[in-house]
């Protein structure tokens, strides 16, 4: 790919927060970035104050996003997308911004919470910060609910 390609290439972010959001968005980003051929990054944002908690339970929820995160990455590999991945501490909304002005990221990618979470206010909150201080895209991924039926026997 010559450098023109690439500078005209679209460029998807995801931004993901371990155990505030799903891969849906993730997942999401894979399948756009197939469909048109953009340059998918990820961006796993660990909050250093989450450190000060259980800490056990802060690095299985990493290591657990990590190693789902790790296969879509091959996956993406795999199908021709050109995938980079990203850790970084800070606060989530400062470190998006952050990337996205650094890497002129064309599409910000993020995983809306649960109702049952109780966080979409602060959720609303965050989107309004992020989106007055960035030029571009912001696509708001809802998490599938996926229904299992029983087949009727008889």
């Amino acid at each position: 790919m010559s450098l023109d390609e690439e500078a005209l290439m679209e460029k998807i972010l995801v931004g993901l927060d371990p155990g505030k959001t799903s891969l849906w968005a993730a997942v999401h980003a894979l399948n756009l970035s197939k469909r048109i051929n953009a340059r998918l990054y990820f961006l796993l944002v660990i909050d250093p104050a989450a450190k000060g908690s259980d800490e056990s339970l802060i690095r299985r929820v990493e290591a657990s996003m990590k190693s789902k995160l790790e296969s879509l990455i091959e996956e993406g590999i795999s199908d021709g997308i050109p995938v980079d991945y990203y850790i970084t501490y800070g606060q989530y909304d400062n470190e998006l911004i952050k990337f996205v002005k650094e890497n002129k990221i064309t599409m910000l990618v993020v995983g809306s919470p649960t109702p049952q979470d109780g966080r979409l206010e602060d959720f609303d909150e965050l989107l309004e910060k992020i989106r007055h201080r960035i030029d571009c895209r912001i696509e708001v991924v809802h998490e599938k609910t996926v229904k299992t039926t029983q087949k009727r026997r008889g």
